[in-house]
């Protein structure tokens, strides 16, 4: 095999191919052999076809970087494997393999691929250094109607399937890279993070398990992104018919793969969610209806997970902020009621510090945050409460309230939801302003490698140490530093941990209502007639 050798002495192997997809919105096979592949892997592949905007929020494209990128239905399911040059130099003995980091893009399950922005080349770079090295890993997998259409339960969740068959081949294939199969640590970010979850939910392969630890960035299932019943898959379906029928083209059989992902994108700009399906084969016929207040006692049963990040940013909501100035106060309020009840309403009103009458801008930011709330924060703070106090797993919890640093973003200078990804893999660290902002992306990536390689990355976290549990927090003027919940709340004037777990059990409240299907109903989110 060729690879390209990057600056201080890394080797990427870019756009392996894993896995062969037999036709549209059919699960891909694993690929157990390259022996009828081309072994030039110097090349960027080609990503799954998406309505993929031109990102000048981090400064604009990196130099070289292809756009538009080269898409290609029946060739995404690639991976990318960056490797410490010294190790194919000098192989280690076959006790001595190194751990494996792998990386589940997120893009909100329809859009992400491999890209420039996202290469674990210098994290790699950077465990060298630190004396600590690792492998690090990318994999592809389709997203939007492609990769979750449901057709028929045989092949519900391609998506998924994708995902669990590159990390089937990751345990088949990376011992001979150097690799140690039996340390495999996987990290995500928003719909990465929740990727990781769902297998987490189902029962490992007959290979065994594909991961033995986790790092979970902003993404953890809850009320909006708990796996569909297939009623709720079959009716997407439909609605993805009709949105076909509308441009034109008579069904999902007679369409291009343009006309699919642009039918794709307008479902997406209408509020409609790409999610994965309950399906017995993926969930197990034990597991019964997972609904979303069962997940984290769900994912505490996950055996072979002994250890967890779990983080949030500082701010979650601000991306959604298109959502938030659809609302009034009135309107928002009267939504939750007509949906979820008069209490959960009232409750609501109470922890956000609401009235029907209250200043439409200052009404946003309890919007914004109720938005991230609901989506991001929630589900974190709940999953990490059950974890600490109903399992012997050991969690360790951050959050990342270190500022957007390029002024072309329209979220400038706000912690918003995935801004640590423009600082983890220091790929952007040439258009940072400042050392500290450049150091405080390198200590991101030593503690994930500090993670991989078997290390406590900061104190564990304890929630029934009440205002004392100890978090680490990243922020621009003091590094990533450990504090107490106490601490954090009092400097920051953040309630977050709080707020949220209030808001979980105002849900809670109204078990009768939410049963009737896994995600709570949506209607704030959607657009307003």
């Amino acid at each position: 095999m060729t690879g390209h050798v990057e600056p201080n002495n890394v080797v990427q192997f870019r756009a392996i191919p894993y896995a062969t997809i037999p036709a549209r919105y059919k699960r891909s096979i694993l690929l157990d052999s390259l022996e009828t592949t081309n072994r030039d892997f110097t090349k960027h592949g080609f990503a799954c076809p998406q309505i993929k905007p031109l990102d000048n929020t981090r400064g604009g494209l990196f130099k070289d970087e292809p756009h538009p990128w080269p898409m290609d239905e029946f060739k995404c399911t690639i991976l990318q494997i960056n490797i410490p040059l010294s190790l194919l130099q000098n192989p280690p003995p076959k006790s001595n393999k190194l751990p494996v980091l792998v990386y589940i893009h997120g893009g909100g399950f329809y859009l992400g691929n491999i890209d420039s922005h996202h290469s674990t080349h210098l994290v790699v770079s950077k465990s060298i250094t630190d004396a600590q090295p690792i492998i690090a890993v990318n994999i592809q997998y389709r997203v939007g109607a492609l990769g979750f259409l449901y057709t028929d339960e045989a092949n519900s969740n391609c998506a998924l399937n994708d995902q669990r068959t590159a990390l089937l081949w990751l345990q088949k294939f990376i011992g001979g890279f150097g690799g140690d199969r039996e340390r495999v640590t996987v990290f995500g970010e928003s719909a990465g993070s929740m990727s990781i979850c769902y297998h987490m939910l189902a029962p490992p392969p007959p290979e065994g398990p594909l991961f033995n630890r986790a790092i979970l960035m902003s993404g953890i299932l809850g009320p909006i992104s708990t796996p569909v019943f297939i009623e709720q898959a079959e009716a997407r379906a439909e609605e993805f018919k009709k949105m076909l029928q509308k441009m034109g083209v008579d069904g999902p059989d007679h369409a291009s793969v343009e006309d699919v992902v642009a039918a794709s994108q307008k479902l997406i700009e209408n509020s409609t969610l790409w999610l994965h399906v309950q399906a017995d084969g993926w969930f197990g016929a034990e597991t019964g209806k997972l609904t979303w207040d069962r997940v984290p006692e769900l994912l505490g049963k996950c055996e072979w997970v002994d250890e967890i990040v779990v983080g949030t940013t500082g701010f979650e909501g601000p991306t959604m902020i298109a959502n938030a100035q659809k609302m009034t106060p009135t309107s928002f309020l009267k939504g939750i009621e007509d949906q979820i009840g008069p209490k959960a309403a009232s409750r609501t009103k109470e922890i956000y510090r609401l009235t029907e009458d209250m200043d439409q801008n200052l009404f946003l930011t309890p919007a914004m945050q109720w938005i991230g709330d609901v989506v991001f924060d929630a589900p974190a703070q709940n999953l990490v409460r059950y974890l600490t106090t109903k399992t012997d797993k050991k969690v360790y919890r951050y959050i990342f309230d270190a500022r957007n640093p390029f002024p072309g973003h329209p979220l400038y200078q706000t912690a918003h939801h995935w801004v640590d990804i423009y600082y983890l893999f220091m790929t952007c660290q040439f258009r940072y302003p400042s050392q500290r902002l450049k150091d405080l992306s390198k200590k991101h990536a030593q503690l994930w490698t500090d993670f991989a390689n078997g290390k406590a990355p900061w104190k564990e976290f304890k929630y029934g140490d009440g205002e004392e549990a100890v978090m680490m927090i990243a922020e621009e003027r003091d590094g990533w530093i450990e504090r107490t919940v106490a601490e954090d709340a009092a400097l920051n004037e953040r309630d977050t941990l709080q707020r949220a777990e209030r808001l979980w059990e105002t849900w809670a409240g109204e078990q009768g209502i939410l049963r009737r299907s896994s995600t709570l109903p949506t209607a704030p989110f959607r657009r307003s007639e």
